[in-house]
């Protein structure tokens, strides 16, 4: 789909990661900044749903696949906002993205690295 602008989404837990969604499918290229490692938010880290006791990975499991494999939405996770300036329609972000030390582009999350890693720590 042709992009119609850019767009910037602060957070990707379920809310943002609809957001980022509705906007790429309008037509818009999104960026889905997100401070921790992987997007998901509060929601990826429940077992159930309050009120009606639903599966909470089974509701977001979906929309993290769907968000990783748009073509519009591009995930900076591991980053934070550090200044923002302009207006509504004209701003300048500048994001800061912290180290991974690894490549995220090979990245296959088969755990190898986990493996392999000299350093443990203790969680």
């Amino acid at each position: 789909q042709n992009k119609i602008g850019a767009v910037m989404v602060v957070g990707g837990g379920i809310c943002g990661m609809q957001a980022a969604l509705d906007l790429a499918n309008s037509g818009f290229k999104v960026y889905l900044v997100e401070e921790t490692t992987s997007i998901g938010g509060r929601m990826a880290q429940l077992d159930k749903t309050f009120p009606t006791n639903d599966c909470s990975m089974c509701i977001i499991s979906p929309k993290l696949i769907e968000v990783d494999k748009h073509l519009n939405i591009e995930i900076l996770s591991n980053s934070q906002v550090e200044s923002l300036e302009g207006e509504a329609g004209n701003f300048t972000v500048k994001v800061l993205k912290k180290p991974r030390y690894i490549d995220i582009e090979k990245c296959s999350a088969c755990g190898d690295c986990l493996e392999a890693c000299p350093v443990d720590l203790i969680s």
